[in-house]
């Protein structure tokens, strides 16, 4: 394990970036992690972007020849990670000071741990992000229930601010090969691999903006289409339970409700605020 002035070096960072993304916002999200106080290796991989990444010193970059989706990116960032730590982060995103310590301690309290978390935090405005809720944190205390309930909805991020292990989300083979819900896959069956952890504590600084993963991609036909890469995922997959890929018709029929019970939610907030 490599050893710097700064400690031993645990964490690679995974940035995928491309087109509009390079930007300000993208060298604040460099900066920010460069500034945790914790030695951690930068992989950027540049996804076929029309726009030219700025000199990124002591940062390795990954030059894609072709656009691939966001989950094959950040597989092709993956794929050269060689620290016990991983964390996939967004190029418009800013990290808290002090994060990357505060995770890789969380982690080495506990060698069952496969991933731990901490609060996005919305800009502008600084409020807590809606999801993960906050109730989580007395879920997780259930691994086995945390993990069935994490595969009819999302309810763990596995990019930003949370710290996996490495050889946990390759076994688990990473994320899906799309733009979106690809996250989803991974976390689905990385709950089958060990436990999760989570703090209250803010770790990132999400800037939700017209054209986003979740603006773009946050309609009840997307939410459908990533709950069915789910189970196709644990399908084939040997880290999902036999049980849970025999009872796969139920899983969807409980997937449909979740959705339906999001989309009901939401048209309720939407009149509640126009009235």
């Amino acid at each position: 394990m490599p050893v710097t002035d700064a400690g031993p070096l645990l964490t690679t960072v995974v940035i995928p970036v491309w087109d509009r993304y390079v930007g300000p916002r993208f060298l604040d999200a460099i900066e920010s992690i460069r500034a945790q106080g914790r030695p951690a290796r930068l992989i950027v991989v540049d996804n076929a972007s029309t726009v030219s990444l700025p000199e990124l010193p002591e940062v390795d970059v990954i030059h894609s020849p072709e656009r691939l989706s966001l989950g094959a990116a950040r597989n092709a960032g993956l794929a050269r990670v060689e620290t016990p730590y991983v964390m996939l982060w967004d190029a418009d995103d800013v990290m808290e000071p002090g994060t990357l310590g505060f995770l890789e301690a969380e982690m080495a309290r506990d060698d069952e741990l496969v991933a731990f978390g901490a609060v996005i935090i919305e800009e502008p405005g600084g409020v807590r992000h809606r999801w993960p809720r906050p109730w989580i944190r007395h879920l997780i205390g259930r691994p086995a229930l945390f993990a069935l309930l994490d595969c009819i909805w999302s309810m763990f991020p596995t990019t930003g601010a949370t710290l996996m292990r490495t050889a946990a989300v390759n076994a688990c083979g990473g994320y899906s090969d799309a733009d979106s819900g690809d996250d989803w896959s991974l976390g689905s069956l990385l709950a089958f691999q060990g436990r999760f952890g989570w703090s209250e504590r803010p770790g990132r600084r999400y800037l939700q903006h017209e054209g986003s993963i979740w603006d773009t991609y946050g309609s009840g036909r997307h939410q459908l289409g990533h709950a069915a890469a789910v189970r196709q995922r644990l399908a084939t997959s040997d880290v999902a339970p036999a049980w849970l890929r025999r009872a796969l018709p139920l899983l969807a029929i409980c997937q449909w409700s979740a959705v339906g019970a999001h989309l009901l939610a939401v048209r309720l907030r939407t009149a509640r605020r126009l009235s």
